[in-house]
């Protein structure tokens, strides 16, 4: 997968042959044509292979603190993973490649549901536990979070010097989530 995930980075969707991913990926086309239709369901398959170790490191930590604990913990693993390097890469990939591919944008919805989902729960259950304002929707409070996260993704993806602003990442988190208690605790 990571091949693949390479090759679409380096020419993009219609610039990459599947013999070139399967080049890239050490086994014939003939392979991986018996396993993905295309290059869109092969695409799919990085994307959510992904997703998948994302969501499932925040699943397993989904007992034994309180609600707002493991909120915490999800929303430092969302922001460790949109800024290690090669998520940062393959992003502005997908990004671009979506300005032309209507089913690329339907794909992102889904994958954005699968990445945000978790989070939104662990707010739903502090807002139940009266740990968070309750007069803002939890999608709401998850939209402020991602957006006082994702902004050294974003200059990392344009390789804007200092995307943390002289901090380092965990300081970084730890200074936004803090931002953040302020806005989802405030009466």
């Amino acid at each position: 997968m990571s091949g693949a995930r390479e090759a679409f980075c380096r020419r993009g969707i219609e610039g990459t042959s599947m013999e070139e991913i399967a080049l890239a990926v050490g086994v014939s086309k003939h392979t991986i044509y018996r396993r993905y239709a295309g290059k869109m369901a092969l695409l799919d398959a990085v994307v959510t292979r992904d997703l998948d170790r994302l969501s499932h490191a925040m699943l397993e930590d989904a007992t034994g603190h309180d609600p707002l604990e493991r909120l915490k913990e999800n929303a430092r693993r969302f922001f460790f993973f949109c800024v290690e390097p090669d998520t940062v890469r393959f992003t502005a990939f997908l990004t671009s490649e979506a300005i032309f591919s209507e089913e690329l944008r339907q794909r992102f919805a889904t994958w954005d549901r699968v990445l945000s989902d978790p989070i939104i729960d662990c707010i739903s259950a502090s807002q139940d536990a009266g740990l968070l304002r309750s007069d803002d929707t939890a999608l709401s409070l998850f939209g402020l979070l991602a957006d006082i996260l994702d902004g050294p993704s974003r200059r990392m993806q344009f390789e804007l010097a200092d995307p943390f602003f002289g901090l380092e990442p965990e300081d970084f988190f730890e200074h936004r989530w803090s931002v953040f208690l302020k806005v989802a605790t405030a009466g």
